[in-house]
C-alpha cells in the first residue's frame, strides 16, 4: 500500500463488526447517489467562492451535467408525506426567476472557465424539484444556455418529472426535448405506486393515473425517447404482493427502465408521515424489507430486465445498445468522469492531476433553496455554499463507494489509480462483508450479493466510518477540519 501523508485511521476488527451490525439494523436509505461524503460533512465557504479558480481542469476527462431548474413541487401533502428531498411549495414568479438564474449560472461558469467547452459531455440530467414543472419558455432558455456553452451532440439528455406534467401545453416540453441537438433523449417519471389510495395519501393523485402514464410512454416512444419510472417498495403495512403488482404494471406498460427504491420512514425524519405513529408502527422489519427487495428484484430479472445499478433495471434489448441509461452509470465512475451541477442544491465533483504524482479532487454544493440560490446569484454572481477537499484516503473512499452503486468493486481499476489493492487497504472491512454474505470475491473483483445490494449503504458507511471518526477527532483537537 502506498504511504499516506497522514496517520491512517485505525479501528479494531471488533469495533468494525459492531459498527456494521449497528448500521445494518437501521433503515437502508440507498443514499449512494449523493456519494462520499454526504452533504453534512461539507464546509461552508465565503460568498462568491469559485471552486474551479486555481483548480486545473483535466480536458481528457468526460463530463456529466446535472441541471436543477428550481426546487418547487406541488403535491397536496407537504413533500409527498414521505419525501426528504428539499422541495419547496410552488410559486410561479420565484420559479421563473430561479430558472433564469440557472441559465445565467451556466453561461457565466463557461465564460469564466472556457476550457470546459472542450470537455466531452456524456449526459445531461434535468432533475431537482419537479423539473417538468418548468414552463416551456424557461426550459427552452435552459436548453439554449447549455447548447451554446457545451457541445452536446454526443450526449444523452434526460428530463425528470411527474407523469401528467409531461402532457401539459400540448406536450411542449417533449417537443423541445425532441428538438435539442443531442445524441439521445429520455424521460424519467416519478410514479411511486399505481395504487390510487396510496397516491391520494401521498398527495400525488393529481400527478397522473395509470392512463396518464400510458399516454406519456406512448408520447415518448413516438418521438424515439426511452422512458423510466421510479417505484417505491416497503410502503407501511403493505405486502410483498403490493410491491410486485406495481412492478407487473410497470412492465406491462412497456417502460424501458424501472427504478425501485426502499421507502425509509423513521420518527427522526422531517416528513409528514414521520409524525404518524400508525404509519411508523406499520413499517416492515429488516428481514421483511430485505425479502420484499429480493422478490422485486427477482421479478424484474424474470421479466427480461437487466440490473445496471443498485436501483435501476433496464430492458435487456435497451441495456445492450447506445440507448441505455448513461447518466447514472457515469456518475458512479469518478476514475474517468467529472460532474458539474447547476441550480439550487446542485452538486459538482472534479478530479485532476497525475495519480502517481498528485491527485486532487474537490466537491461542492450550491445554495439548497431557490430563494437562497437566487439571492446569491444576484448579489455575488455565484451560488456555491459548501465544499469538500479530498485527502488521498478520501479519494479512495470516493472511488469505492461510487463503484458500490455499480454493483461491484474492481480491484484492478482501484490499483490503477491508487497503486494498491482495496482488499488490503480495507482488509478488515472486506473480510466482514464476506462473512456477512454482503460481498462475493472473485479474484480482483468483489461483487455485491443481492442482500449486499440492499445493505449497500451499510457497506459504504463502514468503509467511511474510520476516516470520518478521524476527522471528528481532528476537529476536537482544534487542528482544523481538513475538509476544504
Amino acid at each position: 500500500m502506498s504511504p499516506a501523508p497522514f496517520p491512517s485511521p485505525e479501528m479494531s476488527r471488533e469495533e468494525l463488526s459492531l459498527e456494521l451490525r449497528r448500521r445494518m439494523s437501521r433503515p437502508q436509505r440507498h443514499r449512494l447517489l449523493q456519494g462520499y461524503p454526504m452533504a453534512p460533512v461539507l464546509e461552508e465557504v465565503e460568498p462568491a467562492h469559485d471552486p474551479l479558480h486555481e483548480f486545473e481542469v483535466d480536458p481528457s476527462r468526460s463530463l456529466i451535467i446535472g441541471v436543477l431548474p428550481h426546487t418547487y413541487c406541488n403535491p397536496k401533502v407537504k413533500g409527498c408525506g414521505f419525501c426528504t428531498f428539499p422541495h419547496e411549495k410552488l410559486a410561479n414568479t420565484p420559479m421563473r426567476r430561479t430558472v433564469e438564474q440557472v441559465a445565467i449560472e451556466i453561461e457565466r461558469t463557461v465564460r469564466r472557465h472556457p476550457s470546459l467547452r472542450a470537455r466531452t459531455i456524456d449526459a445531461v440530467y434535468f432533475g431537482g424539484g419537479t423539473a417538468n414543472l418548468t414552463p416551456p419558455d424557461g426550459f427552452e432558455r435552459l436548453l439554449e444556455a447549455l447548447g451554446t456553452s457545451f457541445d452536446l451532440r454526443g450526449a444523452e439528455l434526460t428530463l425528470e418529472g411527474v407523469p401528467r406534467y409531461f402532457l401539459l401545453h400540448d406536450e411542449a416540453l417533449l417537443d423541445l426535448l425532441a428538438g435539442a441537438g443531442v445524441r439521445h433523449r429520455r424521460l424519467s417519471m416519478g410514479v411511486q405506486t399505481f395504487d390510487p389510495g396510496w397516491l391520494k395519501r401521498m398527495g400525488r393523485d393529481a400527478f397522473g393515473d395509470e392512463g396518464d402514464i400510458r399516454r406519456v410512454i406512448e408520447a415518448a416512444h413516438r418521438r424515439g425517447f426511452t422512458i423510466s419510472a421510479d417505484l417505491l417498495f416497503n410502503l407501511p403495512g403493505t405486502s410483498v404482493q403490493h410491491a410486485l403488482e406495481d412492478v407487473r404494471k410497470a412492465v406491462a406498460l412497456g417502460l424501458d427502465q424501472v427504478c425501485v427504491y426502499n421507502l425509509v420512514l423513521t420518527q427522526k425524519l422531517p416528513t409528514v408521515w414521520a409524525r404518524n405513529v400508525g404509519l411508523l408502527d406499520a413499517m416492515p422489519t429488516g428481514d421483511q424489507a430485505v425479502g420484499t427487495w429480493l422478490a422485486v428484484r427477482d421479478l424484474l430479472l424474470a421479466q427480461g430486465y437487466v440490473q445496471t445499478t443498485l436501483t435501476n433495471f433496464e430492458r435487456a434489448e435497451v441495456a445492450s445498445t447506445p440507448r441505455r441509461f448513461v447518466y447514472e452509470l457515469a456518475s458512479f465512475d469518478p476514475e474517468r468522469r467529472d460532474a458539474l451541477g447547476f441550480g439550487p442544491g446542485a452538486i459538482s465533483t472534479f478530479t485532476c492531476g497525475n495519480p502517481k504524482l498528485l491527485l486532487r479532487a474537490l466537491k461542492w454544493m450550491n445554495q439548497p433553496t431557490s430563494e437562497g440560490y437566487s439571492r446569491a446569484m444576484t448579489e455575488y454572481q455565484r451560488a456555491v455554499a459548501t465544499t469538500f477537499g479530498y485527502l488521498p484516503l478520501d479519494l479512495s473512499l470516493l472511488h469505492l463507494t461510487r463503484n458500490l452503486a455499480r454493483l461491484r468493486i474492481d480491484g484492478a481499476a482501484y490499483e490503477r489509480v491508487f497503486g494498491s489493492s482495496p482488499f488490503e487497504d480495507f482488509a478488515a472491512s472486506f473480510e466482514l462483508f464476506e462473512e456477512a454474505h454482503l460481498l462475493r470475491r472473485e479474484g480482483q473483483v468483489a461483487h455485491l450479493t443481492p442482500e449486499g445490494m440492499f445493505y449497500a449503504d451499510s457497506i459504504a458507511g463502514l468503509l467511511a466510518h474510520p476516516m470520518l471518526a478521524l476527522r471528528r477527532q481532528w476537529d476536537k483537537e482544534g487542528e482544523g477540519s481538513h475538509m476544504g
